[in-house]
């Protein structure tokens, strides 16, 4: 009878035990789908031949993948590269855990996602492994600030350099600029020369002032655009100066056959901003049209030069029916430093001057592209 009571009292102790117990398994797991529901980073678990078993929310959201799109797939599937993760899966069974500082994930739309990887070997109570634990902190953005920095450090150094550049030239340009004004002038007065010859030396006289005219504004906007200057405001008609612009890159276009088509909405259209900055621009957007038609190889090519008013804004689109821009390549084209060009023909500032200078007319560039059959830059800048 003693032993019949004390069994159930064992039985009873025993019970509440493994009650005891689930509550807190039940804790754990609560607590545990908590931090997956709840935590930024991607968390997963996997079993021992790397199938996954589960899987952040953050992960989820950063990868754009459901549990759902994952649930018995594969880990490393999920890398950029596949044996680096694998590597470093075999460390930490080794080792017990592994960490690397910098392991890149694809995404579903193919974007690469850069993690801070901590890995850590699970085993059972027998000390015989039964999968990997995967903590990893998102630092695609640490890694864009820490690029960033490099090449902010590399535009600074360009901007000393163009300090020291741009006094070299101006003085030579000074003496051309002296020459070429006394040319004009014997030109003027010297005897023995037809009316016609008298002014085609003029006007090439005159052509050479306007050029080292042009080359100290260039040298000015690359030491203003380093030293972050304010722009200079005034009056101007966009379609001289655009018609200027043209004419300084006509040398460009005596050896391929591509035609310039001004599309002006009115004869004159004036506008209240920065002539020198705008000039830059048009100088180097039709300058990469021309390059890219060249490229092409047609022998039909061509350049749409557009203008239209819209509202307080003045809307100015430059095509051509050169190479086009790559898709990939067409997200970067801003960037500094990239560029689609070949070694020694680009230097990727080109088109990110461009948009720094329109930004700080008040103005938006955008552009549209489609490989093999051309691009077209779209420019919104205030009319005043």
């Amino acid at each position: 009878m003693e032993s019949t009571d004390s069994l159930q009292n064992q039985l009873k102790k025993v019970s509440r035990e493994l009650f005891s117990n689930k509550i807190q398994l039940h804790q754990t797991t609560v607590f545990l789908q908590s931090i997956l529901q709840n935590s930024n980073d991607l968390i997963f678990a996997t079993d021992v031949d790397g199938i996954l078993m589960s899987f952040s929310k953050g992960g989820e959201k950063a990868l754009g993948y459901t549990w759902e799109e994952l649930a018995g797939s594969f880990i490393k599937d999920l890398a950029a590269d596949p044996l680096e993760l694998e590597k470093l899966v075999k460390v930490s069974r080794e080792e017990g855990s592994a960490v690397r500082l910098e392991l890149p994930f694809r995404g579903k739309d193919g974007q690469t996602i850069h993690y801070d990887v901590s890995l850590i070997n699970l085993t059972n109570t027998e000390g015989k492994t039964v999968g990997t634990v995967g903590i990893c902190r998102d630092i695609t953005l640490w890694k864009k600030l820490q690029e960033d920095l490099i090449q902010i450090d590399r535009l600074a150094e360009i901007g000393r350099i163009a300090s020291g550049v741009a006094h070299e030239i101006n003085n030579p340009l000074a003496i051309i600029s002296e020459i070429s004004g006394w040319a004009g002038v014997v030109v003027s007065d010297a005897k023995g020369l037809s009316q016609e010859d008298r002014e085609e030396l003029e006007t090439a006289a005159r052509r050479i002032g306007e050029q080292t005219d042009r080359c100290k504004a260039i040298t000015h906007q690359l030491l203003g655009f380093a030293r972050g200057s304010a722009p200079a405001i005034i009056s101007f008609d966009i379609h001289a100066m655009i018609k200027k612009t043209i004419g300084f890159l006509e040398p460009q276009l005596k050896f391929k056959p591509i035609d310039i088509v001004l599309n002006f909405e009115d004869e004159a259209l004036p506008i209240k901003s920065d002539p020198k900055m705008l000039e830059q621009v048009f100088v180097n957007l039709i300058t990469n049209a021309i390059y890219a038609v060249k490229e092409k190889g047609t022998d039909q090519g061509r350049i749409d030069l557009k203008t239209s008013r819209a509202g307080p804004n003045m809307e100015i689109m430059i095509s051509d029916n050169g190479t086009g821009i790559p898709e990939e390549a067409q997200k970067k084209i801003f960037d500094l430093f990239y560029t689609t060009k070949p070694s020694g023909k680009g230097t990727g500032l080109g088109i990110p001057i461009c948009r720094n200078i329109i930004k700080k007319l008040g103005g938006e560039i955008s552009v549209e592209s489609q490989e093999g059959r051309g691009t077209t830059f779209n420019i919104s800048i205030p009319v005043s």
